[in-house]
């Protein structure tokens, strides 16, 4: 039979169980994806991810399926966000990821959640069928973008009237009027904040000490979560002053700046120039509750 499954609500004590089933539904995933304890540990945090939220798929004591659950807010909205649905490889077809939601959508629900968000790779055509059939709708495409740090194009002279310096208290209501768009789930503020990660935040200043730009980076990853210059300032080598100090503190090979807006056309202009590749496109998708 094929429904033998039984569909429970996890708690934390279980994520080490997660985390193998994790590797195993995304070791032949469209991007492979295998992360060590430590850095599965710290997707938990930046993503606010609450266990007791999170669901999981048993068939008798194997974990064939989960839903990583985190919540907090998006655009002021009380969210719950889908960090990921694992379902491993002998399990597949049993519209696992449907039977989760029907089990998770009333928790939310009663827990105050008014919306749920994701995002799934556009060529996962199974994924975007599942998810369209339980309600979630696409809000926006994505795009994602790395280099290595010798592909970088960085050369020429910082503007003379730019200082680039670490933050010493970031000011995100400043920060948040100079980007086109919004960050995703794991690129917001709070995301930001929560990341047990090293992050690096550095401003790009004028004479008069305004700041004009800023970029918030990971230098063990070489993650870049936001990069933005003031409209007015663009085009003058601010954001290219920003990178080349990014990629000087930035311990990793490459950098690499994920799910950033398809609409925000003057950032991906950007990225291109100075040889960023696109090597992934998202859909982020959202059903309210």
């Amino acid at each position: 039979m094929k429904d033998t499954y039984t569909i429970s609500f996890l708690d934390a004590q279980q994520m080490p169980q997660v985390h193998e089933a994790f590797l195993k539904a995304f070791a032949d995933y469209y991007v492979p994806i295998q992360l060590t304890k430590e850095q599965f540990n710290t997707k938990l945090k930046r993503e606010s991810i609450a266990p007791g939220f999170c669901t999981g798929a048993y068939k008798g004591p194997e974990l064939a399926g989960f839903i990583l659950t985190g919540l907090g807010e998006f655009n002021g909205i009380p969210t719950a966000y889908n960090a990921g649905t694992g379902v491993l490889p002998a399990h597949r077809g049993n519209q696992l990821t449907r039977k989760m939601y029907a089990h998770l959508l009333p928790k939310l629900r009663e827990a105050g959640i008014t919306q749920c968000l994701l995002e799934v790779i556009q060529e996962n055509t199974t994924a975007l069928k599942a998810y369209k059939a339980i309600g979630l709708e696409v809000t926006r495409a994505l795009d994602c973008f790395r280099a290595t740090k010798d592909e970088l194009l960085l050369g020429g002279e910082d503007p003379e009237d730019i200082t680039i310096q670490p933050a010493a208290k970031p000011d995100w209501e400043v920060y948040r009027h100079f980007g086109d768009t919004t960050p995703t789930w794991q690129n917001t503020v709070a995301a930001i904040r929560l990341s047990p990660d090293e992050k690096i935040i550095l401003e790009a200043r004028d004479q008069s000490q305004e700041v004009v730009g800023y970029i918030v980076f990971f230098p063990n990853t070489g993650a870049i979560a936001q990069l933005a210059v003031m409209p007015a300032h663009r085009n003058k080598g601010v954001g290219k002053a920003l990178l080349r100090e990014a990629s000087r503190l930035t311990n990793a090979k490459a950098l690499l700046m994920v799910n950033v807006d398809a609409e925000a056309l003057d950032l991906k202009s950007f990225l291109k120039r100075r040889h960023f590749n696109r090597f992934l496109g998202q859909y982020e998708m959202l059903m309210p509750l």
